[in-house]
């Protein structure tokens, strides 16, 4: 059941279509009045609390111009300092790439947007952040101008089965869910939205050959997509140079 829980400090709460999520809001030291607004999406750390979502945002924050990026913590999840978002987790088996997930997500950068009015708004996912990421901009397709999507399982079902094979075949995988996967919503991205897919050669999480996959439909529906594999990079490349980088060139 939704707590309804409402904050009206908009560095640190965003709210949704029903409740508030946490954030972590971090400025440039110069802003116009219209500024670029990035929003970085941690993934399902099954085993931790994410916070590294902030530790990007951060970083962004400080090495570009005219920027606000803020870190935005998951429906269901909890950081490391104990906050809180609420709604629903799942079992991180890629159970809660739901429609209630992304439009509740879609729902909090409306809302950021609305309150800086940015020029440029860009969304940056890893691992399932990246999958929300990518179903976001299917399904609200002048929501962002930009997406970098990184280590992302974006064939839901043939990546489960992958994880099912990389677990002993544990039934937890055999479970339904009613995520929505990536590749096959690729039709519902607008034209001019640019999408910069990033992989490592050696992710054994998600494997590159799910971004390869995701890219070349992209491609074949003449989207504005790159793809950028980083050699000898497991799936933690978050923080990465390439990352930065690639978030970097999409900043005006």
């Amino acid at each position: 059941m939704s707590l309804h829980v409402f904050f009206t400090d908009n560095d640190n709460w965003v709210r949704t279509q029903h409740d508030s999520l946490h954030i972590k809001t971090f400025r440039s030291a110069d802003l116009t009045k219209q500024p670029n607004l990035v929003i970085v999406i941690h993934g399902d750390a099954p085993f931790n609390n994410p916070g590294y979502q902030y530790r990007l945002a951060e970083i962004i924050s400080t090495e570009n111009k005219n920027t606000i990026a803020i870190g935005l913590l998951r429906p269901g999840y909890t950081d490391p300092e104990n906050m809180h978002s609420p709604g629903k987790k799942g079992l991180t088996t890629g159970d809660n790439y739901t429609a209630e997930v992304v439009d509740d997500i879609a729902a909090a950068i409306r809302n950021l947007k609305n309150l800086y009015h940015p020029s440029n708004t860009i969304i940056a996912g890893h691992s399932g952040g990246s999958a929300i990421t990518a179903d976001i901009v299917s399904r609200y397709p002048m929501i962002a101008d930009a997406a970098v999507v990184v280590s992302c399982p974006c064939n839901v079902p043939v990546w489960r089965a992958h994880m099912k094979k990389m677990q002993n075949n544990d039934k937890i995988w055999d479970q339904p869910v009613n995520s929505l996967s990536p590749i096959d919503l690729v039709n519902g991205i607008e034209k001019g939205t640019k999408m910069i897919i990033i992989t490592g050669e050696k992710d054994e999480v998600a494997p590159t050959e799910l971004s390869i996959e995701y890219y070349s439909k992209l491609k074949k529906n003449n989207l504005d997509a790159e793809l950028i594999t980083i050699k000898n990079a497991d799936h933690e490349i978050f923080l990465t140079d390439s990352v930065r980088k690639a978030i970097g060139r999409l900043i005006r």
